[in-house]
């Protein structure tokens, strides 16, 4: 980099965004990074009745400890919600270098809740995406964009998923031309997301932006170097059923001695990537450009052999080591019609994180993730494990 990055980061004040804040802001100590988010994960949690089952300061008290405990000080926030004309301004003004794009309404479940619930996340997340566009199209079109896509948008098979883009063939005629890897989603949040890369493929096309989606898998865990030992720095770690995702949910319910939930089959498949490989991942794309107009598209997985039932044997595994006699609970559940017969089989390209990134492995992230939320049981509330919402 021949100069400092000027970096945004929209939606930082989330369980992923927070420390990618703080791994940016360490990686790269003389970038100026503006941390935008309008509250918006802790309003829907609270709406739900629940909260993160770590205690988490306020985002202001949040940079006011990262600059104290870090020496960050070249961190700025902002409270907007990008989905509204503000944002346009905000680039035009700050002239970003590179942006990750993580402020969007990212529960499949809350999005299926009811018509209002829907229309808010196609609302939040087009509208959002779509400024956003617009305004780096406008004023930063020289700008990195990284956006935080959904390895759920993939249509499942048992052929290969490709990264992004491949040449397929049909009734014997090979496809000169890549084109997207099949997409296809069963819930209202992962139906947006979908738009999102073809409005992003779209926006490289016509107007020679410069954007890395990546497709992200489940993130686990709990915390990154930035944060250990310091509770001032912890990020969120949600266990309802709208905002908790499966592998953090099984961990709340196993230290209150709640049977671990395993919806219909169990051979639904998973991708998974720890907390601290995937913002050390995603802060390390400032280093990698894209040319102008190219849409690279990364699937952003480390672990990928796991259904959820397998997941639930190796948690309850790894926690027997440590003296916890988990239950689990199979079949009882069954609210998004999962009933597959087997595990699908397929393999998955992931060549930007196999070229740089070890993965930790997952039952460390297990027992790291026991140890850390240990000392905050009597904030897991087991009215928030059945499910409510019904596809």
């Amino acid at each position: 980099m021949t100069k400092a990055p000027r970096i945004l980061v929209l939606g930082g004040d989330g369980y992923l965004g927070w420390p990618l804040t703080l791994k940016l802001g360490s990686r790269y100590p003389k970038a100026s990074i503006t941390l935008v988010d309008n509250g918006l994960r802790r309003r829907l949690v609270a709406e739900v009745g629940s909260r993160s089952a770590v205690p988490i300061l306020a985002l202001a008290d949040r940079v006011h400890a990262a600059r104290r405990l870090l020496g960050q000080r070249q961190l700025r926030v902002l409270e907007m919600d990008v989905s509204e004309p503000g944002l346009d301004a905000l680039v035009s003004e700050f002239r970003p270098t590179h942006v990750y794009h993580l402020a969007q309404q990212a529960s499949a479940p809350y999005s299926m809740r009811d018509p209002e619930a829907a229309l808010f996340t196609v609302r939040n997340n087009e509208h959002g995406n779509l400024r956003l566009l617009w305004a780096l199209q406008r004023h930063a079109p020289q700008a990195h964009l990284i956006k935080l896509g959904s390895f759920g948008e993939y249509a499942r098979s048992e052929i290969p998923v490709a990264e992004g883009y491949f040449a397929p063939s049909y009734r014997g005629i090979q496809a000169k031309t890549t084109m997207p890897y099949p997409r296809a989603a069963n819930d209202i949040y992962h139906v947006t997301k979908i738009n999102d890369s073809n409005f992003v493929s779209m926006a490289c096309e016509q107007w020679d932006l410069r954007i890395t989606e990546l497709m992200q898998a489940t993130v686990v865990g709990t915390h990154t170097e930035e944060m250990a030992g310091r509770p001032e720095l912890f990020t969120r770690f949600d266990y309802d059923e709208a905002f908790g995702t499966v592998l953090n949910r099984f961990i709340c319910m196993l230290l209150i001695e709640h049977p671990l939930l395993v919806y219909g089959s169990g051979h639904q498949r998973t991708g998974l990537m720890a907390l601290a490989d995937c913002v050390a991942s995603m802060a390390s794309l400032v280093e990698q450009p894209v040319a102008a107009g190219e849409h690279r598209v990364l699937n952003h997985v480390t672990e990928r052999r796991y259904s959820i039932a397998e997941l639930a044997d190796k948690v309850v595994e790894v926690a027997r080591e440590v003296g916890y006699a988990p239950r689990i609970q199979r079949g009882v559940h069954d609210p998004r019609n999962e009933q597959p017969p087997s595990k699908l089989t397929y393999d998955i390209e992931t060549s930007y994180v196999d070229s740089h990134l070890a993965a930790t492995p997952l039952d460390r992230i297990i027992r790291e993730s026991i140890e850390h939320l240990g000392p905050h049981v009597e904030r897991i509330d087991a009215r928030h494990f059945p499910p409510v919402t019904r596809w």
